[in-house]
């Protein structure tokens, strides 16, 4: 199964072939997205490790790396790429931002930027792995019976169980709902 990285780089040139432009430079956006993420990873690996050098101006020479400095610098680079998990919080940030984005044109009654917002996230939104109703459903009565959640007041315990296993595969926003309407029921029950 290709990486989320290589089916954006297939689909970009795919959106270049078809002359889509909205998925065109939404791709491109998320994949400079992704490339800054990587590169300041490597940065703060670099800088952990110490080898992280401060640029001087050309007149001193600038720094001079030895070759176990060389030797570590590349072995940091090898090792510093994005997992699946990384480049995939990539995306669930950049579908969060959209999101907010469309909440405040919505209340600034910004037809014109909500449209261009909406069209972009919907091109985000399609490199999210969704679970089916089905699994989220279960993934809820799960995490209720194992905080023990009876009433609304408990929803945050539940929800820290379902961030944990839900997120970036499915809409959060749609299963604090689900919980709300589940704890509110078992409270009018009990």
């Amino acid at each position: 199964m290709a990486t989320l990285l290589e089916r954006l780089t297939n689909d970009l040139k795919d959106a270049m072939r078809a002359a889509d432009t909205v998925r065109r430079d939404e791709i491109r956006s998320l994949m400079a997205q992704i490339k800054a993420e990587q590169q300041a990873k490597l940065t703060r690996a670099l800088d952990e490790r110490g080898l992280l050098l401060g640029v001087e101006s050309e007149e001193d020479g600038g720094h001079v790396l030895s070759p176990e400095q060389e030797a570590a610098i590349a072995s940091v680079r090898a090792n510093s790429g994005l997992t699946e998990d990384e480049v995939q919080a990539v995306l669930v940030r950049r579908v969060v931002q959209h999101r907010q984005s469309i909440d405040a044109f919505k209340k600034g009654n910004r037809a014109d930027l909500l449209q261009v917002e909406e069209a972009q996230m919907a091109v985000d939104a399609a490199y999210l792995p969704q679970l089916d109703e089905a699994a989220i459903e279960h993934a809820i009565q799960a995490a209720i019976a194992e905080s023990g959640a009876t009433s609304l007041r408990e929803q945050g315990k539940v929800m820290s169980l379902l961030s944990a296993r839900l997120r970036g595969k499915a809409d959060m926003k749609a299963v604090a709902a689900r919980v709300q309407e589940l704890l509110a029921q078992a409270a009018a029950t009990s």
